[in-house]
C-alpha cells in the first residue's frame, strides 16, 4: 500500500521531471518512491548545499520549477547558505526534507522550520491524511512567491501506509496584472516615444 513518502513522490513528479539531492534516512523513502513510482529523474550530488545549487541552476536554465532532497538535521543546515541565495534570486523550488518525528524533537535536531524563515523560506510539513495536498500547497506557493519552499517528512509519518495517491488540483499562481486602458497605453506610448528620441538614454533598473 502507498505510503506518505510515496503520495509526496508522485504528486511532486507531477510538477517536475527532475530532482538533485543527497539521500539519508530522512529522505530514503521519498528518493525510492521517486525512483520506483515515477518518472522524474534523480540526480546524487556530493553536498547538501550542491543539491539546492544544482536545483537552482536547472530552474536559471530551464525556466521550471525546480526541486532537491536532503535529510534532517545537519543535512538541512548544510543548504541553508544556498537556500538564503536562492530566496534571494526568486527561485521557485522546492526543497523535499526529512524532519523530526511528531512526537517531538531528538538529542540532535535542530529547528529547521525557524531557520528556513530565517533565511526567507515558508515550510509546509505534511501528515498522515494530507501528504498529497501539502505538496501541492508548497508547489503553489514556491510558484506564486517565486521562492524557494520546504517540505518536511516527519521522520515516524514518512513510511506510514495511507492509500491510493489521491487526484490533487493543479496548482493555480495567479495571472501576473498587466496595465490596461486608455491611460496606460498613453503612458506606454510616452514612453517608447521618448526613448526613440533620446540620443543616450539611461535605463536604471534594480
Amino acid at each position: 500500500m502507498p505510503t506518505v513518502s510515496a503520495h509526496v513522490a508522485v504528486t511532486l513528479a507531477a510538477h517536475v521531471d527532475h530532482v538533485f539531492g543527497v539521500m539519508g534516512n530522512g529522505n530514503a523513502y521519498v528518493l525510492d518512491a521517486l525512483e520506483r513510482q515515477t518518472g522524474a529523474r534523480f540526480t546524487a550530488v556530493r553536498h547538501e548545499a550542491g543539491a539546492v545549487v544544482a536545483a537552482d541552476t536547472f530552474h536559471r536554465a530551464s525556466g521550471r520549477l525546480a526541486a532537491a532532497t536532503t535529510t534532517y538535521g545537519a543535512g538541512f543546515t548544510n543548504t541553508l547558505t544556498a537556500l538564503a541565495e536562492a530566496v534571494q534570486a526568486h527561485v521557485p523550488l522546492v526543497l523535499v526534507v526529512g524532519d523530526e518525528p511528531t512526537s517531538g524533537p531528538r538529542p540532535w535536531g535542530v529547528d529547521q522550520i525557524a531557520m528556513a524563515s530565517a533565511v526567507g523560506a515558508r515550510t509546509y510539513t505534511v501528515g498522515r491524511a494530507d501528504a498529497a495536498a501539502t505538496t501541492v500547497i508548497a508547489v503553489e506557493h514556491a510558484l506564486t512567491y517565486r521562492v524557494p519552499t520546504v517540505l518536511a517528512i516527519p521522520y515516524d509519518v514518512a513510511t506510514l501506509e495511507v492509500g491510493p495517491v489521491p487526484e490533487t488540483l493543479a496548482p493555480r499562481p495567479p495571472v501576473p496584472l498587466v496595465p490596461r486602458g486608455e491611460f496606460a497605453d498613453g503612458v506606454v506610448r510616452q514612453v517608447a516615444a521618448a526613448l526613440a528620441a533620446a540620443r543616450r538614454p539611461l535605463l536604471l533598473a534594480g
